[in-house]
């Protein structure tokens, strides 16, 4: 299969080096060349236009920031296309868009999945993605061979839109257990705990997740790192509160006050940081610091 892929940022340039490295046929586009020549460099082809790409191979996999962008290049992709198409589109956007998209898409003979992934930036290195996916099964089986070369988990949730919905519950669960995970580190630092030995117990406790694991290592050590972005946080939490309305103004307290803490992270000038960066602003509101 020849594949095209689109967006080569955070979470696209590991994606697109596993598909290269594992063998397959990959042409790839960006808005920065630097990154085209880079990865072409490594493999791969380096396409002409977008258009190019939807009129001549199999398959354009696509990893962008926003509902709008995303609905502007897949637009794009499914004008130029030859029939027989597939669009997988990795990035988190809004179901609603992810339905019209592949309504759009089908329309054309062209068959579009939604299928955006969770991990970090060395997740996606290791090719160890959750990868979630809406859409038509044969198009799923279609693209599994790729998206296994990407992730560790391929998941078909459902019908179009399945994905996109199950990527936002997932960053609701991920933004409102670190937001809590902050707070409990310093509520067990000013009450006199030491916080590398609580990191080391709470890891083999019930309270252990993911997030835990992660970011308490960065908070102690200051070293922030760099794999995500809160004003993306924050975005995503706006999105679920959107869906939340429009079902009939879905009442969900822990949820709204995760929002609101993520919002006030990017009011306080940290949007472009680590989402674990976040925990400054706990710490300055309460006049101390988790490293002590």
């Amino acid at each position: 299969m020849r594949i095209g892929w689109i967006g080569i940022g955070r979470m696209g340039r590991p994606m697109v080096v596993n598909l290269v490295r594992k063998g397959f046929d990959v042409t790839v586009q960006n808005r920065s060349q630097d990154k085209v020549a880079e990865i072409a460099a490594m493999g791969a082809t380096a396409g002409e236009s977008f258009a190019q790409m939807a009129a001549e191979l199999d398959a354009v996999h696509t990893c962008l920031p926003g509902t709008e962008l995303v609905r502007g290049v897949v637009s794009g992709l499914v004008d130029a296309a030859r029939p027989g198409l597939l669009i997988v589109d990795h990035s988190t956007i809004h179901p609603d868009a992810a339905r019209e998209l592949a309504s759009r898409a089908a329309a054309r003979g062209v068959a579009y999945l939604d299928a955006p992934v969770s991990g970090s930036g060395p997740v996606a290195e290791r090719g160890e993605l959750t990868i979630m996916c809406g859409g038509d099964a044969d198009a799923f089986e279609q693209a599994r061979p790729a998206m296994e070369a990407m992730g560790r988990t391929v998941a078909l949730m459902g019908p179009s839109g399945s994905g996109a919905l199950t990527k936002i519950v997932n960053n609701v669960l991920m933004a409102a257990n670190l937001a809590v995970a902050m707070e409990g580190l310093l509520f067990a630092v000013k009450a006199g705990l030491d916080p590398q030995a609580l990191f080391a117990v709470v890891r083999t406790a019930s309270g252990a997740s993911r997030t835990w694991e992660r970011n308490v290592p960065r908070i102690l050590s200051r070293d922030f790192g760099a794999d995500g972005a809160v004003w993306l946080t924050s975005e995503d939490q706006e999105l679920a509160h959107e869906l939340a309305e429009a079902m009939g103004g879905l009442d969900l307290p822990v949820f709204e006050a995760s929002r609101a803490f993520w919002a006030s992270a990017v009011a306080a000038g940290l949007g472009q940081e680590d989402p674990s960066h976040a925990v400054t602003m706990l710490e300055e509101r309460l006049g101390f610091t988790a490293a002590g």
